[in-house]
């Protein structure tokens, strides 16, 4: 298990063009002069995260789901209505399509149906139903290899020493942009994460 907080610095993208949507679109016009001030580098790694997001693009919604347009997922496994909203606004902003679960059956149901093209689970410990996300991160971890696995908790207290040795742990409240990271490292990796 490796904690967000350990994540490396973001590398810069090379000035590839961006195509702006979501919140980049807003900051379209300004990336490039925010990258040359002095941000605060967690700052600077979100901007820099956001136009690298929107130049992988996002894929057309108006596309049938089966059609061959490639499609990535992150499948958002958390009992609290409220954050799981919270979580799926935020990720709904990303180059990933969201699927939202109240329980660990759901989630795995949910990857089941289309393995290969998740990236990445991003789960409470705490959830609904039999499994909590200890046991999902396990069985996602055993079962699906490439996919990210990103686990949070407000309290998961001796449960953490449990979890696989590649998830990545978010304390609560977890901050957005460590969220976003680990969705731009899903992206970029195919197979299982470098350690943080």
């Amino acid at each position: 298990m490796h904690r967000a907080s350990d994540v490396l610095p973001f590398p810069g993208d090379g000035g590839a063009n961006p195509t702006a949507h979501g919140v980049a679109h807003r900051l379209g016009p300004t990336y490039d002069s925010l990258v040359e001030v002095e941000l605060p580098p967690r700052l600077t790694e979100l901007v820099l995260l956001l136009r690298e997001r929107d130049a992988l693009g996002r894929r057309d919604r108006s596309l049938p789901p089966n059609s061959s347009q490639p499609t990535r997922i992150v499948v958002v496994a958390e009992a609290d209505p409220v954050l799981r909203d919270l979580a799926v606004a935020m990720l709904e902003e990303t180059v990933l399509d969201v699927v939202a679960c109240a329980s660990a059956e759901e989630a795995i149901r949910a990857i089941g149906e289309q393995p290969d093209e998740v990236a990445m689970l991003f789960t409470d410990v705490r959830l609904a139903g039999a499994m909590d996300g200890v046991q999902l991160a396990s069985l996602a971890s055993r079962s699906w290899p490439n996919i990210r696995l990103v686990v949070t908790s407000g309290g998961a207290g001796e449960r953490l020493a449990e979890l696989p040795g590649r998830a990545v742990y978010l304390d609560k409240p977890w901050r957005a942009l460590d969220v976003l990271m680990q969705v731009d490292q899903a992206v970029r990796t195919l197979g299982p994460p470098a350690p943080c």
